[in-house]
């Protein structure tokens, strides 16, 4: 993707997703990636984003999806091959990827500087599409106006209504429970994929 020349393209095309009924709002607190990767993350940079944003249906607690990490390891096990375990297993692209398979994601909110991480995510998707005979759609990018991303946020479109969009209530227990009833859909959803892989491993 030449970045340039496709922003104003995704410009356009953002403006019509928010359009566009068929597409729900999701908003993901990167927790996940943030406890895998850092000692520890900054709990008042949460709270002061969810008093900025009341507008967004509830955030999604990363780090009760355990399905992104398993998906991001798959990932990065398909082209890790050392001796040893490397510092990092994962990185973010490899989340990024997973964040759109579990949560069916069509579409994802990106800075210009962040387009090229969203290519080389969908270009993991399609080598492990390929691998595993499956199809895992791409997301296309949603152009953000803002120079930076907000840390540890991110925003999405998914074709299908997850049943913890529950609507904007931001408490901590909204977001629990949103995030455990997401958790419970999205493993019943991929639950046929990872026995499928299973087998495939085993056989």
């Amino acid at each position: 993707m030449n970045e340039v020349s496709d922003a104003r393209q995704i410009a356009r095309e953002s403006a019509s997703l928010a359009l566009d009924g068929a597409a729900w709002s999701l908003t993901l607190l990167t927790d996940g990636e943030a406890l895998a990767n850092a000692v520890a993350p900054q709990a008042d940079h949460l709270y002061r984003y969810l008093q900025q944003d009341q507008t967004a249906a509830t955030p999604l607690l990363e780090s009760l999806l355990p399905d992104i990490r398993a998906f991001a390891m798959l990932l990065a096990s398909t082209r890790q091959h050392h001796r040893c375990s490397p510092e990092r297993f994962t990185d973010a692209t490899d989340w990024l990827a997973a964040r759109i398979v579990v949560l069916e994601l069509s579409h994802v909110a990106v800075t210009l500087p962040e387009l090229t991480q969203l290519d080389e995510a969908n270009r993991r998707l399609k080598l492990l599409s390929e691998q595993l005979q499956l199809k895992l759609s791409p997301a296309a990018p949603v152009l953000l106006t803002a120079p930076e991303a907000e840390p540890g946020v991110l925003r999405g479109w998914s074709r299908q209504r997850q049943s913890g969009m529950v609507g904007t209530v931001h408490g901590m227990q909204s977001m629990l429970m949103a995030s455990r009833l997401v958790a419970q859909q999205c493993r019943q959803r991929l639950q046929p994929f990872w026995h499928g892989l299973q087998a495939a491993r085993r056989g």
